[in-house]
């Protein structure tokens, strides 16, 4: 009611005021609806702190998103995408769905990626440097360039600082993200983040490949001889030595590598051997 009404007022049959009238209507309706309103209340606080922690927390994420050279456009998944299922958050979930999705992804671009290096590669080979570049040792890896261990939320059972704990959930939340990506802005974002950390390493990675493994498996599969790795040469003091190995398969020599020990050597041997094969 306008503030004119209180001097405007009508009287009726019994002399009341039209005004009072339309009040104590008014309050009455009020009274009545009281405890719905302070529920409302309640919820609209509930939601505030909701949205402050959200707001809060995503300007907290900012620097990741930086080092992830992706910003979600729907925070929500990349909260979810942080979050352990200790945590027991019903607001958030946890990043379960989101690793199992990752995971897929990461899959099929490393293939993609090997393929188009290695267009005339074996399948062993493939499989061997796939597998190198998604076991969790490496993407534990992965997580860590990226500070990942800061962000994770998680509840009191989950010992963060624990070596083997702390791996295993940095290589899961990093798949996480890759699935939350996925979901907030599509394939791209997913191909730029694994090319820029797993692929770009993976030379570093295929250092541990055993390549003298490969090399006989590949042999076998081609129905030529077992290679013979022959020590064609020694020098240095007796603590300093350097071997060289050279490789020989059907009396044809491929190839030649020096290292400090016979492993070493025949290791960079057969990595020389099965990169000519592709050539």
């Amino acid at each position: 009611m306008q503030p004119r009404l209180y001097t405007q007022c009508f009287i009726g049959e019994r002399g009341q005021c039209g005004y009072v009238k339309h009040f104590w209507f008014w309050w009455t309706q009020r009274r009545s609806y009281c405890k719905a309103v302070e529920g409302l209340s309640l919820l609209k606080k509930f939601y505030r702190r909701l949205i402050w922690r959200f707001v809060h927390k995503d300007g907290q994420l900012i620097e990741l998103q930086h080092a992830l050279n992706y910003f979600f456009r729907n925070s929500f998944l990349l909260n979810t995408a942080l979050t352990h299922k200790s945590k027991n958050s019903e607001v958030t979930g946890n990043y379960e769905q989101l690793e199992f999705l990752g995971d897929a992804i990461l899959d099929q671009v490393v293939s993609d990626l090997l393929i188009r290096e290695f267009p005339q590669a074996r399948e062993g080979l493939l499989t061997q440097r796939r597998s190198t570049l998604v076991q969790k040792g490496y993407l534990a890896k992965m997580g860590a360039s990226l500070n990942l261990l800061k962000y994770i939320t998680a509840g009191p059972s989950l010992d963060l600082n624990h070596p083997k704990v702390s791996e295993k959930q940095l290589a899961n939340v990093f798949e996480s993200i890759i699935g939350a990506m996925r979901l907030d802005g599509g394939f791209e974002p997913c191909i730029n983040l694994i090319y820029n950390t797993v692929w770009n390493k993976r030379r570093e990675a295929w250092k541990t490949l055993n390549y003298k493994g490969l090399l006989i498996e590949h042999c076998q599969a081609n129905g030529t001889e077992t290679p013979r790795f022959i020590v064609t040469d020694t020098e240095g003091a007796e603590h300093e030595k350097i071997f060289e190995v050279t490789v020989k398969i059907d009396r044809k020599i491929y190839a030649s590598a020096s290292g400090p020990t016979k492993k070493v050597a025949e290791q960079a041997a057969s990595q020389i051997t099965l990169e000519s094969f592709k050539s």
